[in-house]
C-alpha cells in the first residue's frame, strides 16, 4: 500500500534525471548563496550610508550546522585597515547592519545571525603587543577617583557648589609696570 504512492513521484524523478536527494542539498546551496550575497549587499548599503570606505571591512559568510536541516549563520566582518573611530562604533555598526538586513529581508529572524570581528594580519593595527598589566589598574582608578559624590538630601540646590577658590596672597601678583604715555 504504501509503495503505491511512492512510485509514481519516483517514475517522476527518474524521468526527470534527479534522484530523491539531489534537490535538498541543490536547493539548500541556492539559499545560502542568496543569504551570503544579501548580507554583502546590506553591508556594503551600511558602510555607504554611514560614510566608512568599502575598502575598511570585508565580510565573510559562514553556515554552520547544528542538526539536519539546522544552519546557523556567522556573520563575520573582518578589518582590513585600522581605524580607531570604527571600533569605537563596532557594535553600533553591528547594528546598522543587522537593522539593514530586517530592512531587506523582513520575512528572516537576523537577530539569531552570529557577528563576529577579525582583524586581517595587515590591517595596519598600532598596537602589536599586550601593554604591561599595571596599565589596565591605572586606568581603571582614576574613574573611582573621579567619581562625583551626589548631593546631600537636605540640599535644595539643583547643582553642587563650585569648590572654594584658593586665596591669593600679595606674593602671587606679579609687579605692576609703568608704561610711557603717548
Amino acid at each position: 500500500m504504501f509503495g503505491f504512492f511512492r512510485k509514481p513521484r519516483e517514475e517522476h524523478q527518474r524521468a526527470s534525471g534527479a534522484s530523491p536527494d539531489s534537490e535538498t542539498p541543490h536547493s539548500s546551496q541556492q539559499h545560502s548563496n542568496v543569504h551570503r550575497e544579501l548580507i554583502r549587499v546590506v553591508l556594503k548599503d551600511t558602510l555607504r550610508l554611514h560614510g566608512i570606505p568599502f575598502h575598511w571591512l570585508a565580510c565573510e559568510v559562514i553556515l554552520i550546522s547544528k542538526a539536519p536541516g539546522e544552519e546557523d549563520l556567522h556573520v563575520q566582518l573582518v578589518i582590513l585597515k585600522w581605524n580607531e573611530q570604527l571600533l569605537r562604533f563596532a557594535p553600533a555598526l553591528q547594528q546598522q547592519l543587522l537593522l539593514g538586513l530586517d530592512r531587506f529581508d523582513p520575512t528572516v529572524d537576523h537577530s539569531k545571525y552570529i557577528v563576529s570581528w577579525r582583524f586581517a594580519p595587515d590591517c595596519g593595527c598600532p598596537f602589536p603587543w599586550m601593554p604591561e598589566p599595571k596599565v589596565w589598574v591605572q586606568n581603571a582608578l582614576p574613574q573611582a577617583v573621579n567619581a562625583e559624590e551626589p548631593p546631600s538630601v537636605l540640599d535644595r540646590r539643583r547643582t553642587k557648589r563650585p569648590a572654594p577658590a584658593a586665596r591669593q596672597t600679595p606674593s602671587d601678583f606679579s609687579p605692576t609696570e609703568i608704561a610711557p604715555l603717548q
